[in-house]
């Protein structure tokens, strides 16, 4: 067998954001001055969802009232995309998702784009290595 291949794929999981009591845990210092005023609770018609081919990860998030200098999205240990958006607008909000990939994903591709209503994020499959 060739000892390059990656493991099976597997499919991506949306985790929960921490709430209010794991996030007060946090070191006090890693927290951003404006935390306090910012509502934490996303507006009710945001989702997300994740969709699957054979060359790619595509999720899909409603974003209604949010800006796109207001979206960070970033990776975390090369398997966690990790999407966040605020709105400091009256009807605005916090939201925030983690999707844990398989080693499948390459995170370092990763591509968006945002219309003011959906966020889409592409990321590419890996070809997994032919074992013999």
């Amino acid at each position: 067998s060739n000892s390059c291949s990656y493991p099976a794929p597997e499919a991506p999981v949306i985790l929960t954001p921490p709430t209010q009591a794991e996030r007060r845990g946090e070191d006090a210092d890693r927290r951003a001055p404006h935390d306090s005023f910012l509502c934490h609770t996303p507006p009710p018609d945001t989702w997300i969802a994740v969709e699957t081919s054979p060359s790619e990860y595509r999720l899909v998030v409603r974003l209604p009232g949010f800006r796109r200098d207001g979206i960070t999205i970033a990776t975390r240990r090369r398997r966690i995309l990790h999407v966040v958006a605020d709105s400091w607008e009256p009807e605005g909000g916090h939201f925030e998702r983690r999707v844990l990939f398989g080693y499948d994903a390459d995170l370092a591709q990763v591509r968006a784009e945002f219309d003011g209503q959906i966020l889409r994020i592409i990321i590419p499959r890996r070809v997994p290595a032919v074992s013999w």
